[in-house]
C-alpha cells in the first residue's frame, strides 16, 4: 500500500489497519451513544509543531521538572519540550532503528522506550525489530551532533517474537514490569527492566483485531490505575479494562466500558474519567468510568487537532497535552494535513 492510494484506503497507526475512505467516513461520523456527560469548556493553543509534513508524534509523557517527552514515528527519536516557552530539542536518538512508539516512566526521571523499525511510507511494522529501552535522566549520556547532554541509554531487552510493539504503561514500580501492548496479535507482553525477561501477559479477544480488516490493529493504548489496565482496541472500536493479579496477569474478566469510536493512546484521571486520542476523527474524547462519552476538543472536519494520536494530563488535571501525526492516516475532508504537533488544552 503506498501513499498515493492514501486517497482510497486509510491505514492506522502501526499501520495494522486500513479501510475504504467511504467506509471510513461512515464509522467516524457515527454518533457516540447519549449521556450526561456535558462537553468540557476548554483553551486549545499550539504548544510546539514541526516545520514539515511527515511528521509523526506517537506517545507523550510528563517529567517530574514538567517538561514533556514525545516519541516519533518517523524518526527514532524521543524529544524533549518545555511547555513554559514552547521550545523543544531531540533528547535521545536511537541506533539502528527508524521508530519510537510508546514511553512510560519506570523510576524517578527514567524512561522505558519501545523502539522498532516502522515505515511511514508503507505503514508496516518489521516484525522482530523491536525492543524496550530505558533512557535515565539522572545521568547524562554521551551526546552527539545533535544532542550535546542527553539521558543515559541502555538496553532493556529485545523482544523478537513480538510483531509489532506499540503502547506501553508501568504496571508498578515496586513490580519493576512493564506492560507492551502487541497490536497485530491482541496481546500484552510483561517485560522486567531488571533482568529484562519477558512474557505474554494477557490475551483476550477483546484486545484482538476485528475480523475482516486486511491489516489488522488490536490493542493500542494501556493504562494501569487502581489494580486495573485500561486499554484502547483500535479496529473493534472498543475501549475497555481488565483487573490484574500482582504478576500481570488477569485476574477477571476483560470489561468493555465504551465503544462506536477508534480509540489510539489515553490517559486516565485519578477518578477513572479517560481521555482518549482517537486520531483520524481528528479528536480527544472524554469517557467517564460508566462508559459516557463527550466531546474534548476537535472533531471529524476539524483541524484543531488533525491525527490525535496520544495525550496526558498533567497532576492537577487541569491542562491535557495532546500529540498528532498532523492527519496523515485520514487528511480532514480528504485533502488537509500538516506537520506534527504537541497541543495544550486547558480545562476552564
Amino acid at each position: 500500500m503506498l501513499l498515493q492510494e492514501a486517497e482510497k484506503i486509510a491505514s492506522w497507526h502501526l499501520c495494522h489497519a486500513s479501510w475504504d475512505r467511504n467506509s471510513l467516513s461512515i464509522i467516524a461520523t457515527r454518533p457516540p451513544p447519549p449521556t450526561k456527560n456535558i462537553q468540557p469548556e476548554v483553551e486549545v493553543k499550539t504548544l510546539f509543531q514541526f516545520p514539515n509534513n511527515g511528521s509523526w508524534i506517537d506517545n507523550v509523557v510528563l517529567r517530574s521538572n514538567g517538561n514533556l517527552l514525545f516519541t516519533l514515528l518517523d524518526a527514532p527519536e524521543v524529544w524533549s519540550v518545555d511547555p513554559k516557552t514552547g521550545n523543544a530539542s531531540v533528547a535521545h536518538s536511537f541506533p539502528n532503528a527508524t521508530s519510537c512508539f510508546g514511553i512510560s516512566e519506570i523510576d524517578d526521571d527514567v524512561f522505558a522506550v519501545v523502539v522498532g523499525n516502522f515505515s511511514t511510507k508503507t505503514y508496516a511494522p518489521t516484525a522482530g525489530s523491536f525492543s524496550v529501552q530505558k533512557l535515565d535522566f539522572n545521568k547524562a549520556g554521551a551526546g552527539n551532533e545533535r544532542v550535546s547532554a542527553g539521558p543515559a541509554a541502555s538496553v532493556i531487552a529485545a523482544v523478537p517474537e513480538a510483531q509489532a510493539l506499540n503502547g506501553m504503561t508501568t504496571f508498578t514500580k515496586e513490580s519493576n514490569l512493564v506492560l507492551i501492548a502487541d497490536s497485530p496479535i491482541g496481546a500484552v507482553w510483561k517485560v522486567d527492566i531488571k533482568s529484562g525477561e519477558y512474557k505474554v501477559a494477557l490475551n483476550d479477544t477483546a484486545m484482538t483485531p476485528a475480523e475482516g480488516v486486511p491489516l489488522p490493529l488490536g490493542v493500542n493504548g494501556l493504562k494501569v490505575l487502581n489494580g486495573y489496565m485500561y486499554f484502547s482496541s483500535t479496529t473493534r472500536m472498543q475501549y475497555g479494562r481488565v483487573k490484574l493479579n500482582d504478576d500481570g496477569t488477569a485476574a477477571g474478566d476483560f470489561e468493555i466500558i465504551a465503544s462506536g469510536f477508534l480509540p489510539d493512546n489515553l490517559d486516565i484521571a485519578k477518578d477513572g474519567t479517560a481521555y482518549i486520542a482517537t486520531d483520524p476523527q481528528n479528536s480527544v474524547v472524554r469517557v467517564t468510568p460508566s462508559g459516557q462519552i463527550s466531546l474534548v476538543a476537535g472533531g471529524q472536519l476539524s483541524t484543531k487537532i488533525p491525527g490525535a494520536t496520544s495525550c496526558r494530563l498533567t497532576d492537577d488535571e487541569k491542562t491535557l497535552y495532546v500529540g498528532t501525526s498532523g492527519g496523515q492516516v485520514a487528511p480532514v475532508l480528504g485533502t488537509f494535513m500538516e506537520p506534527a504537533k504537541i497541543v495544550q488544552i486547558t480545562f476552564k
